[in-house]
Formats: structure tokens, C-alpha cells, sequence
């Protein structure tokens, strides 16, 4: 290395040439101490005292992110999964995936941790693209590559999210001073509108295990959410004198308590009452005791899909009809637990409960998602084109007119 000829003032950094190089590079330590070196990429020292001025300026306002040139994808989504740990959030899964899909394409390899003999979770990811790589066209072109792959535009909106919040939290660690422009997939209209009728649900519900009917059941009539409401249930939330199943605040989805009064709905109450029964007998068989209300032979239950796809289709097929062609129930193909909630809400809305009074029940926070799952069926519409014909032909109200009478108008518009 040959030195500038003229020693510069301590803190301000320095200029100088490497051996067998013709460009200059400068020096310059950052607020916590440590040294970092650039290349000017360029034989001018004007050039290079601009471009120190520029980092030692930059230094002093808090501004100068060195190590934004070192991060790479993998950091990014190391940070994101430490800010999902940290603040116990539940969509683990949702995130896994998304990191998965956005870790092909970016690059980083996966570091598992095993959880116990069957399960592993994603601990960290090391290595892939810079950071500063990661522009809106190369976004553009994971989005243009998902879409071609096949995917769904409201899975690749999760992982687009999933980016940008990778993002937010590294400018805000202050490991990258900016974020890049992330355009997710804008609106997206793919609101489910399932939903189970009384006699679909009775079917399904004989077609399941006994251990998973009184889940179901409670959730049919509560419209809680299966996953991360109604299977963590202890009896400790459960009041039997009372008649008060309780969630705890920050348990739920949106973090807010919630309450329903049982003893209110009879089939709701002889529900738990069954459940408690059948969990005293098997405690006091096994000498042990059952924290949770609803279990498979004293386990929580973990998993429930396998289950829940056969159960429909062997309800769909009906009993003594599985080598018959068609369906007898074909409405229920393709149903998820999910549909249960906007089956609660749909009964709420029947029984002309108040809106405010149905949120605060099923726990939606907002009353435009709350819309979304009061939905309308083909018999509730049949009903109130039936009351519009009553009024047309005078009849009382909620009287269906004759086929005599609908003749006997037109008889008398002639």
C-alpha cells in the first residue's frame, strides 16, 4: 500500500492506493468503532474525497448503514422469524411456507430445529441474494414466476407481505436504510362462501370420530376458530357454574377476551356437560389429569384435516351408496372446518341477534369482515321472493299464493 503524503486529521478517515491498483479506496471507522474500507472505482482523488465526505457525513446523522452491503435474504428472514417468536404469534405455518416459496427463488438454506422426535421448525436461514439485490423488478419477477407456477394470487399475496415485512423490520433494526418498493397483488375477491345447512352438518357429524364430534359441535355453535380457539381450550376457561366459556385476552386472533354463556344454548351446554363427564371417567380410570376439554383419549389433538376431508366425503356418497354414481350430498365436497364459522354467524343473523352483540360472540373485530361471513343461502332467498309474491297477490304475509291463484290474476289482467 502506498500512503497519501499528507497524514489527515484523526476521525476523518483516510485516502489511499493499494499495490498494483490505479484506484483509490478510503477508510473510516463508524460510530460503534469498527473499520471499514471502500473502493472509490476511480483513479481521481477528487472523486475519492467526495465519496469519503459523503460516508463521514452520513456517519454523523445516524444515516450510514455499512453492513446493509453484507445482509442477505437469509438474514432478513432470520430476523422475521426471531420478531414471530418473540411476539408468540400463531401463523408459524402460514410463514414457513411463504418463507419456503420466497427462499427458492432468492436463495438461503434452512436451519431446522427439532422440536421433539417427529417435528422440526425452520430456526434460522443463512446465505442467498444481498439485500440490496432485492429491487421491485426482481419482486416483480418472483410474482410473474408464481403466477406462471400455477399459484394462487392470494398465496403469493401472503409471501409478498411476508417480504415486506422482512424489510420493515431490518430498517428499523437499522441494518438497511431503506426498503425496497414491494408491490403485493392489490385487491384480492376471494372471500369463501361456504356454509353448512342443518341436515349437511347432521350427516357430517355421524360420518366423524367420536372424538371430534363435540370440537365440531362447539364450534358450529359458537363460531369459534377450530385451530387456535376451541382445541387449546383447558377447563380451567370453563366455568360449569357459571355457564362462561372464557378466552383469554391475547389468546385470540385479534388479542381481545371473549365470553359465551353456554347454559343459554341447551345443545351447546350438553355438549361440555358430556365432554366433562367423559373426562372425569377417563381420568379417574387412568389416574391422571385432563387439562383440556377436548382430547383424544386424554391427548390434545393436534391434527383434524385427514379426518375432516373423509368425513365429507363418505357424508357426500351417503350411507349404502359408495358404489352408486353421483352424490347424494354433493354440497358437501370441498367443505372446511372454516365454513362452521360462517355457519355460526349466518344462525346469529337468522335468529335476529344484534350485530354488536354477534361480534362480541364470535370475536370479529371489524364489522366489514363481519359482513363478509353473513351470507345469504338459496332457501333464505326462495323465502323472501315467496313473501314477495304473497304481497303481490294479497295474501298475508308469509303465505305462498296457490298455482290456482297465480291463475286467477292473470285470468282477471286480461
Amino acid at each position: 500500500m502506498s500512503d497519501e503524503p499528507k497524514r489527515r486529521a484523526w476521525g476523518t478517515g483516510r485516502i489511499y492506493k493499494r499495490r498494483r491498483s490505479r484506484n483509490f479506496y478510503i477508510r473510516y471507522y463508524d460510530l460503534r468503532g469498527k473499520r471499514h474500507t471502500e473502493s472509490t472505482h476511480s483513479t481521481k482523488r477528487a472523486d475519492a474525497e467526495r465519496l469519503l465526505r459523503d460516508r463521514l457525513t452520513r456517519k454523523d446523522r445516524g444515516e450510514l448503514r455499512p453492513d446493509a452491503r453484507k445482509l442477505t435474504f437469509g438474514d432478513l428472514a432470520t430476523m422475521i422469524l426471531v420478531d414471530y417468536r418473540t411476539k408468540n404469534r400463531r401463523s408459524w405455518r402460514r410463514l414457513e411456507d411463504a418463507l419456503a416459496r420466497l427462499s427458492a427463488f432468492f436463495g438461503g438454506d434452512a436451519v431446522h430445529e427439532i422440536e421433539n422426535d417427529t417435528t422440526s421448525r425452520v430456526r434460522s436461514y443463512v446465505g442467498g441474494t444481498r439485500a440490496l439485490d432485492i429491487t421491485p423488478d426482481r419482486i416483480a419477477e418472483y410474482k410473474a414466476r408464481r403466477l406462471d407456477g400455477g399459484a394462487a394470487p392470494a398465496t403469493i399475496q401472503i409471501e409478498l407481505m411476508a417480504l415486506r415485512r422482512m424489510f420493515t423490520i431490518a430498517v428499523r433494526a437499522g441494518r438497511l436504510p431503506q426498503s425496497p418498493h414491494v408491490e403485493t397483488m392489490g385487491p384480492l375477491n376471494n372471500a369463501r362462501q361456504g356454509f353448512l345447512e342443518e341436515a349437511d352438518f347432521t350427516a357430517l357429524l355421524a360420518e366423524l370420530p367420536d372424538y371430534l364430534r363435540p370440537v365440531m359441535l362447539f364450534a358450529y355453535h359458537t363460531g369459534w376458530r377450530v385451530q387456535s380457539e376451541v382445541l387449546p381450550l383447558t377447563w380451567r376457561q370453563v366455568d360449569l357454574q357459571a355457564g362462561i366459556v372464557r378466552l383469554e385476552p391475547g389468546t385470540t386472533k385479534n388479542d381481545e377476551g371473549r365470553e359465551f354463556p353456554f347454559d343459554a344454548l341447551p345443545q351447546l351446554k350438553a355438549v361440555l356437560d358430556a365432554q366433562r363427564a367423559d373426562t372425569s371417567a377417563l381420568e379417574k380410570a387412568t389416574n391422571t389429569i385432563i387439562p383440556w376439554v377436548f382430547h383424544h383419549d386424554g391427548r390434545p389433538i393436534r391434527t383434524y384435516r385427514r379426518a375432516w376431508v373423509g368425513a365429507c366425503r363418505r357424508a357426500a356418497r351417503g350411507k349404502g351408496k359408495a358404489n352408486v354414481p353421483g352424490l347424494v350430498r354433493p354440497q358437501l365436497v370441498g367443505r372446511i372446518v372454516h365454513d362452521l364459522r360462517r355457519t355460526a354467524v349466518r344462525n346469529l343473523e337468522r335468529a335476529g341477534v344484534p350485530r354488536s352483540v354477534a361480534m362480541k360472540l364470535t370475536g370479529h373485530k371489524t364489522e366489514a369482515v363481519y359482513r363478509r361471513y353473513a351470507i345469504v343461502s338459496e332457501s333464505d332467498l326462495r323465502e323472501g321472493v315467496g313473501k314477495l309474491a304473497a304481497l303481490a297477490c294479497g295474501a298475508p304475509s308469509g303465505v305462498l299464493p296457490s298455482p290456482a291463484a297465480h291463475a286467477t290474476m292473470a285470468e282477471q289482467s286480461r
